[in-house]
């Protein structure tokens, strides 16, 4: 599994209800993220911690983009020789099924290789080309008709050009792009490029092999379906949290929680969004902000606060919702799924990578609003709150969409498969 939170917590709720039927379960994941897993009560595997020590990730956030993106391809390039190294002992025991993270083809290929048997889990939307969905890092809302379909196609052929030209960019600085290792990763294993899907988001994808998807297609814009494609439970609602004090915030005035997630994206715009969210609550001191500001952000850089906002770094998102009236919210995918479950309205504000396509499907199911994180003003963010907390019509959308991803949270469907593989 990739090392981020936002991808291995969605996959708790399949990985305890095989432990449950009596399967062994580990995670291969860097040191850093071994933490998180064994909170959850299940088993990790160290992945090359010479290669990967423990604090290594916050320290590669501290360099420089250009270094920072040069250190990321070394132990890429690293990661692959060992491999690619046929003696490599990659796990003490031969797993009788792989379940591979989209985002990290090259264990696919490691295991296509070795005769393990795998399957892709999807922790995003599909990142595959399909007729008429724009590419899943474009905040492009869907349209009917010939022209939104042709324009979804241009945005695709702008996407891949784009990539390649930032491929070649990069190369010539040392800093080959992880899609190009991929690619490099897949001749090594004797993968053919016919085998391989390459117009995706992000890492070209094995055709035909299964393909386990952590989001109701009932989120999605309209795409034809795939065979290959299921989708599964992902939302743990008994996940462990850390504690919290919960004395901060008033029970009857309506809370407003803020949470733009724990990667470093737009470090330059986050800071100067928070301090115009804190002056719209000091004009509004009915509504209190929960305001959570990550790993990147000192909570005690926003200065003297009214109040009605109370700042703090992280908390427990999913007790936290069960109080919550709306989320702002990056539109990270968990994110948004537990906002659904929950019936909260959000506003989203997009990021990065796959955030502004999960915010264009926010829009168009009207299931909240969105906010561009340095354009917005304060009487822009003040009126979209102001919206969102009166709009019954939109707490009854939310419902029904709530009762359509309760349909697959509730089915063992992600379970049936496993067990099939492994011929149970």
């Amino acid at each position: 599994m990739l090392h981020e939170s936002g991808h291995l917590n969605p996959s708790f709720k399949l990985a305890k209800a095989l432990a449950a039927r009596g399967h062994r379960v580990r995670y291969l994941v860097l040191p850093d993220a071994q933490a998180l897993v064994e909170s959850q009560g299940l088993e990790s595997v160290a992945l090359w911690p010479d290669l990967f020590p423990r604090g290594h990730v916050a320290e590669e956030q501290k360099l420089g983009t250009l270094a920072r993106r040069r250190a990321i391809t070394r132990r890429y390039a690293e990661l692959l020789d060992r491999l690619a190294q046929r003696d490599s002992a990659l796990l003490a025991d031969t797993p009788d099924l792989l379940v591979v993270d989209v985002t990290q083809p090259q264990f696919a290929f490691w295991a296509r290789r070795q005769g393990v048997r795998f399957v892709y889990l999807n922790t995003s939307l599909p990142q595959t080309h399909d007729l008429g969905v724009p590419p899943l890092r474009s905040g492009r809302s869907f349209g009917p008709g010939f022209g939104a379909r042709l324009q979804a196609e241009l945005d695709w052929q702008r996407f891949l050009l784009k990539r390649r030209a930032s491929a070649a960019a990069a190369d010539l600085g040392g800093m080959c792009p992880p899609y190009d290792l991929a690619r490099k990763a897949a001749r090594r294993f004797g993968v053919r490029s016919t085998e391989l899907d390459w117009r995706t988001a992000y890492m070209p994808q094995l055709r035909g092999v299964l393909e386990l998807g952590l989001c109701p297609p009932a989120f999605d814009f309209p795409r034809p379906p795939q065979a290959q494609r299921i989708p599964i439970a992902s939302v743990d609602l008994s996940r462990t949290e850390p504690s919290f004090d919960w004395s901060a915030l008033p029970e009857h005035e309506p809370l407003v929680y803020c949470a733009l997630g724990g990667q470093r994206y737009r470090p330059e715009d986050v800071p100067g969004f928070f301090a115009r969210l804190v002056r719209v609550f000091a004009a509004r001191p009915r509504w209190h902000l929960l305001l959570c500001t990550g790993k990147h952000v000192a909570p005690d850089s926003l200065g003297v606060l009214p109040d009605n906002v109370t700042v703090r770094q992280g908390a427990p998102q999913l007790a936290v919702l069960r109080r919550a009236r709306v989320m702002i919210t990056h539109a990270g995918l968990g994110s948004v799924k537990e906002c659904v479950l929950h019936a909260v309205p959000m506003l989203a504000v997009p990021l990065d990578v796959d955030q502004p396509a999960n915010a264009a499907r926010v829009a168009y199911h009207q299931l909240g609003l969105v906010a561009d994180v340095r354009d917005s003003t304060e009487a822009e963010l003040g009126a979209a709150l102001e919206q969102l907390l009166n709009d019954r019509a939109l707490t009854a959308r939310l419902e029904r969409m709530r009762a359509r991803f309760m349909e697959v949270e509730d089915s063992d469907l992600g379970v049936q498969r496993v067990e099939a593989l492994l011929g149970r």
